[in-house]
């Protein structure tokens, strides 16, 4: 490692669109602004002691992040499941996704329109937007994080600000010049506050309590009847999916340790998998079966009962009860989360 080489640590705040993207990196004596556009980055420094305001305003922010992928992405699973069960449960569960649909984007609407901001940063000689700080909850915990140390660069003002600034040299003195001096301007940052983020919150014990329970369950079930077994198999999806979204919405406010919440992608990732894997499995059996048959059309397989196949439900339980265990050690293992350290050279 070299000696002199710059530390960061990615403060509060990141844009992840489809074509670009931003983020802000804590120094040690400044802030970096990163924006990316996809195989082109952009840096630019401001130093404690040049920044003279940071200012957040309410204002509507429409933005779509990579982040809705995996949201659609289950939501169209979802939309599929419901499709391909039996009449009757179809038509009784058909309004489901529709639901989901609308209160998704109700949702986003409301964030996007009440919940918003724009944040600009100023010094004396530019003014630049940090398009990483789009949500209001997100900007007031970068200011928590920033305030600190511009104060300690800069010195705090007391009573009526707009008077203080005329009287007092804003920042350190530049060398060879002669005016005010703050107290404690030459004095060592403070160091980062510990991160917040644990991997024991009720989100993380119920989405751990899904995996194991819902693989035990599987595989526990395996000698009963095909429709006991595809029902508790489904029952145990559905509760892990949805565990999995929460957890990822409590790693996005930073509650949850990245280890989570890369855990819950594994998962919804795997689940997404073995279904259409088991799907396609299904599929290939009626279709053998019909090819041997002499009568395809009085075949009594329908591959919307691929859940209840044995081969499914051992998969489906092996998975999750692995998943389970890996989560459950990663509890064991948590407490605080270290704060995420990236180095590189600018």
């Amino acid at each position: 490692m070299e000696p002199n080489r710059e530390r960061y640590r990615r403060l509060p705040g990141r844009r992840k669109g489809f074509l670009f993207g931003s983020t802000v990196w804590l120094g040690s004596d400044h802030l970096l602004l990163v924006k990316s556009a996809r195989f082109r980055e952009e840096y630019k420094r401001f130093y404690f002691r040049d920044v003279q305001a940071i200012v957040t305003a309410s204002a509507p922010r429409f933005h779509i992040s990579t982040r809705s992928l995996p949201i659609a992405a289950l939501w169209f699973w979802l939309l599929t499941f419901v499709i391909s069960m039996d009449g009757r449960f179809h038509l009784a569960l058909a309004w489901i996704p529709w639901v989901v649909f609308a209160a998704l984007v109700i949702a986003w609407v409301y964030l996007s329109a009440a919940r918003s901001c724009r944040t600009r940063i100023y010094t004396a000689v530019s003014s630049d937007e940090l398009p990483s700080l789009y949500r209001t909850w997100t900007a007031r915990r970068f200011l928590r994080k920033v305030e600190p140390y511009l104060t300690q660069a800069q010195g705090a003002l007391e009573g009526d600000w707009a008077d203080a600034v005329e009287e007092r040299q804003v920042g350190p003195l530049p060398e060879g010049r002669v005016g005010l001096n703050l107290p404690g301007a030459a004095a060592p940052l403070p160091p980062l506050a510990p991160s917040l983020r644990t991997a024991r919150t009720p989100v993380s014990f119920l989405f751990i309590g899904s995996m194991c329970l819902g693989g035990l369950a599987d595989l526990l079930t395996l000698p009963a009847r095909a429709n006991v077994g595809r029902w508790v198999l489904l029952s145990f999806l559905l509760l892990q999916v949805v565990a999995a979204v929460a957890v990822l919405v409590q790693s996005y406010v930073g509650k949850l340790v990245p280890s989570l919440r890369n855990l819950a992608i594994v998962a919804l990732v795997s689940i997404g998998v073995w279904y259409y894997v088991a799907l396609a499995g299904a599929s290939f059996v009626v279709a053998y079966e019909n090819a041997r048959s002499q009568h395809p059309t009085l075949v009594p397989m329908q591959t919307q009962n691929f859940a209840g196949y044995p081969l499914s439900r051992e998969t489906a339980g092996g998975m999750g009860l692995l998943l389970g265990l890996v989560g459950a050690i990663l509890v064991l293992r948590g407490g605080p989360a270290a704060d995420e350290k990236v180095s590189f050279n600018v």
